[in-house]
């Protein structure tokens, strides 16, 4: 009949838990075992599957399934398995090592005699509790100008997750629409804000327009070039193109839009596989122990200095580029010019992250209409002199005003544990 726990659940329903055997991905990450390798972007999608290679089991190419796809693609048709949203996208704040995810937090319900209220809870793996423990519960600074304090709670103002060891973790779960396979599914996994971000968009408002269903869905994952400036930490200005995931659901009118999208999860009906009437809800489950190595080395390269409380690194360069584009985005609906921004980025530098929330918490409560008359009006009010200095300080970019601020959490802070 089955076993609980392992092939049925404690209802008698059948676990419909599906291995990831197929990798999807925009970057590579280095070689196993290779010591000076680092990973690299990429302008397209790339297929990898599960080898052994001597005694280790690592991603290597598919060309199998990329030659299907043409060569280096941009767009995929995907489908998906599950109606509830967190199986088929995963997201959270993580941090990642090669041994493991050791910190991670999402967001969660809290009901009191006040109402409802959302908050971050982080559950972190300690000395005393290798298991995982609430973090950061009543653990407090006991080294540097914090000492004695208490550490800051998952989100804002928490210590990895300005320095960018912390970073968000998206993982979206599918089968391919031209390499469709049975018993198993792909996997595409991403630490970018904006990717994040759109993929949880995108999928929300699929699933609503579509009366809340999901399994059987098709959509398009994109991978959508976009050039950002930044400055780096020696003050010279630099352009770059990144690549952000979005999942859309396209076609000339209504109608085929709406037919594109389900025709899978008819086909699936008529096979009884997947559907919304009563169909298998597939679930899927990682090992956390096999994913580590791969996901810590290929996007928290740093992720071994990790390990320690009492690392002191900064916003990677490769997400530097990327952050500071974000924050480049809000500052003209604040009445910000191009001089004011280069203060504050030049002001905040080792702070990146910070100054993000700061912008995106200001423009939250600031009327955008006010934003946006705000910003033409300082833009009319600009004397020819003040361009002239901005033109000469980019020139210039030495005599910027760079100075970072020092950073809260230095070599000399740790936690007690």
């Amino acid at each position: 009949m089955g076993i609980l726990g392992l092939t049925h659940d404690e209802n008698g329903s059948a676990l419909e838990k599906l291995p990831v055997t197929i990798k999807v991905a925009i970057g590579e990450g280095p070689e196993p075992g290779s010591q000076n390798d680092h990973p690299r972007r990429l302008d397209h999608f790339v297929f990898k599957r599960k080898t052994l290679r001597g005694q280790d089991v690592v991603w290597d190419p598919a060309p199998d399934i990329a030659q299907v796809h043409g060569e280096k693609p941009t767009e995929l048709g995907v489908i998906f398995l599950n109606d509830d949203t967190p199986e088929v996208l995963r997201t959270q704040y993580a941090l990642w090592t090669q041994a493991g995810c050791k910190c991670h937090g999402e967001i969660v319900q809290i009901s009191n005699g006040e109402g409802l209220r959302f908050e971050m809870q982080a559950t972190r793996r300690t000395q005393k509790h290798p298991e995982g423990e609430p973090w950061p519960g009543n653990y407090k600074y006991t080294e540097g100008a914090k000492k004695g304090q208490p550490v800051e709670s998952c989100g804002d103002g928490c210590p990895d997750l300005e320095r960018g060891d912390c970073r968000p973790s998206g993982d979206l779960y599918f089968i391919l629409e031209k390499f469709p396979r049975l018993g198993a599914v792909c996997r595409l996994h991403t630490s970018s804000y904006r990717s994040v971000r759109n993929l949880s968009n995108g999928l929300m408002q699929i699933r609503r327009l579509n009366g809340g269903r999901l399994a059987g869905v098709k959509a398009v994952l994109k991978a959508t070039p976009e050039k950002i400036w930044y400055r780096d930490r020696s003050g010279i200005n630099h352009t770059s193109v990144v690549h952000i995931l979005s999942l859309e659901v396209g076609g000339p009118d209504l109608r085929s839009l709406l037919a594109n999208m389900e025709e899978p999860g008819k086909l699936f009906q008529q096979g009884r596989s997947v559907g919304s009437n009563g169909g298998t809800q597939y679930v899927i489950r990682e090992a956390e122990v096999e994913r580590a190595p791969e996901i810590a080395g290929e996007f928290y390269p740093n992720g071994d200095a990790a390990c320690s409380e009492l690392a002191d690194t900064s916003i990677a360069p490769n997400d530097e580029d990327e952050v500071i584009a974000r924050i480049c985005e809000p500052t003209p609906r604040l009445g910000y010019n191009d001089a004011k921004t280069k203060m504050l980025l030049g002001q905040q530098a080792g702070n990146l992250a910070g100054l993000e929330r700061k912008l995106l918490n200001e423009l939250s409560e600031a009327p955008e209409s006010i934003a946006a008359r705000d910003s033409e009006a300082t833009n009319r009010k600009r004397a020819p002199n003040e361009r002239q200095h901005d033109i000469s300080r980019e020139a210039n970019p030495e005599k910027s005003p760079t100075t970072a601020v020092s950073k809260e959490c230095s070599l000399s802070e740790g936690f007690l544990f």
